[in-house]
Formats: structure tokens, sequence, C-alpha cells
């Protein structure tokens, strides 16, 4: 049974009720439901969990037992954020499924927690600037993968919001990491030592170049104009049209907030092999001791075929 439906069979309990995950999970780990409406989870645990921050969002409860051991139950507050608390829950009962001991489980559990702490905050101003350009830029690199390898495997292949180092992992394993830039720009920020280390993989730089223009303008796009397009692209395929929305959330975006005067035209996307010749650092190339960075590079030029 999947985590909602687990909540579903809960809900009618009028106290506080849990369900095992499943008998082959390794934790004590079950679907906890609270009434009147507030689905989680609770790990029963033999160590005390460390200290955590308190969230807007959910509610976190640290007790310890009558018989020695803890519990540890975390709370949805915030309704409008269930498609993330439902993905933040299954991504807690996978993650733990193996390799983790009993006596890790609370710490292990806070930490996968704190891996989404961004998506469980509320912020009802929505994205910042930089933010919707750097959507809009994902976006149109989504869009030039659907002739490519079809809508849900392209929907499937964004893994940014997840919060992976790369912004796409496409079906033949290449990587591609999305900077949206002036259309002039020279430079551009490498946030980190794993934004450009693929782990092998072959790895691209999709350089999204956008200049500003105004909202009549020929080919203006802004972030909700763009995603209400991506919409209806993937209108014929629920799955697909499930998933985005879903993506959508994980990256804060809400469909009530304003474009902020990010109006942009796309101006061509340029692509960069990131190989052995290309300006990079990553942790098997810096000075012991240095554990991460952020830097900027200036591009190599692009390399058309003739």
């Amino acid at each position: 049974m999947t985590i909602e439906d687990l909540w579903v069979s809960l809900r009618g309990a009028t106290v506080s009720a849990q369900r095992r995950i499943d008998a082959a999970h390794p934790l004590d780990l079950y679907a906890d439901f609270e009434a009147p409406d507030h689905p989680g989870l609770v790990l029963f645990c033999p160590a005390r969990p460390p200290d955590f921050p308190s969230l807007n969002a959910i509610r976190i409860d640290r007790l310890q037992r009558n018989d020695g051991r803890w519990s540890l139950r975390i709370f949805l507050e915030e309704p409008k954020l269930m498609a993330v608390f439902v993905e933040l829950c299954r991504d807690i009962i996978e993650f733990t499924r193996s390799g983790v001991e009993p006596s890790q489980g609370g710490a292990i559990l806070l930490s996968r927690i704190e891996r989404w702490r961004a998506l469980l905050q509320v912020d009802s101003s929505g994205l910042d600037i930089s933010s919707l350009r750097g959507l809009i830029g994902e976006l149109l690199v989504l869009e030039t993968l659907f002739p490519l390898f079809g809508f849900d495997a392209a929907v499937a292949a964004w893994t940014g919001p997840f919060g992976s180092p790369q912004d796409f992992r496409l079906p033949s394993g290449q990587k591609v990491e999305v900077k949206a830039l002036d259309s002039e720009a020279i430079h551009v920020l490498i946030n980190g030592l794993g934004q450009l280390d693929a782990g092998g993989d072959p790895l691209r730089l999709a350089a999204v170049r956008l200049e500003d223009t105004g909202r009549q303008a020929a080919g203006a796009i802004t972030a909700p104009v763009l995603v209400a397009r991506i919409r209806a692209q993937l209108a014929g395929s629920p799955s697909a049209l499930q998933s985005f929305d879903s993506l959508l959330r994980f990256v804060g975006w809400d469909d009530t907030h304003e474009d902020k005067g990010v109006i942009v035209r796309l101006v061509r996307i340029d692509e960069h092999d990131v190989d052995a010749s290309f300006p990079r650092l990553i942790a098997q190339t810096v000075p012991a001791g240095v554990v991460d960075a952020t830097y900027k590079i200036l591009l190599p030029p692009v390399v058309t075929n003739q």
C-alpha cells in the first residue's frame, strides 16, 4: 500500500492512529494520522533522535516512551503542501529501506527533512527574480526534450527540483546543468564542487541566453506563460502532467504568485560539453582541505558543426 492509502485507512479514527509502513521495512516506521486532518509518519527507535529546529509547515514531536524507546513523529500542518509532504514521506520510506541501523533511524529521518527544508517552509512571496529566471531556463530546456524522449521520460529527466547537483539526467545517462544567462554574458556562476561533476557520466552545460523585453513584445516569456504552455503540451499525457505539477511545487512554484516583472525572450541555448578541457573545480582536483567552492568561469567559445 502507498503512504496515501495508509492515511486513508486511518482517517476515520477519532484519535491518533498508526499503521506499519510494511512488514519488510527494517525500521519501526508507521503511517500516522491525527484527527481531524494531520497525516504524518512516526518512527519508533532505541536511541534519542537529535534536536531539530521547528518548521512552518510540519510539526516534529520527540517523546521517550515508558519502555525506554523513543518516538519521532512528523505531521503536516500546512494543507496546501500536501503534495510535497507526500513526496517527503516517500523519500524517507525508500531511503531508509537499506543500510540504516535502528539506532541511526531518528538521525537519518531528520537528515532527510533537512534536505527538504526549503520545500516545507511556506513563503507567500513566491520565487525571487533570480529563481524565476532560473526556472524559465530549466523549463525552456525541458521543452527541447519533449520531441527527443517523449513527455513522460522528459519530465522524469528533470531532477533539479529534487536537489540533484545537475538539473537533468537524460535516459542515455547524460546529465545537463542549466544556467540562465543574459544574452551577451561571458561568465557563469558555478555553485559548489558538485555542480560540474557528473561522477563519470557525460555532462553538458546548457547556457540559456535570455534578453529582457516588454510584456507585449514578440516572443515574450514569463514564468506563468511558460508553465501554462508546457501544461498545454502535456494535457494529453496525464501522468507526465501530474509529475510536472509535482516538480513545480518542489521548486516553490505557486500559480497564485506573480511574474515580478521577469519578462524575457529566448535568444538561443548554447551547449558546452563539460570534458577534461572545460574549466571547472571538482572535489577530486581541488587542494586537500577545500570542501566546497562557489566560483565564476569564463565560458569557452561554442563549437558549431559546419
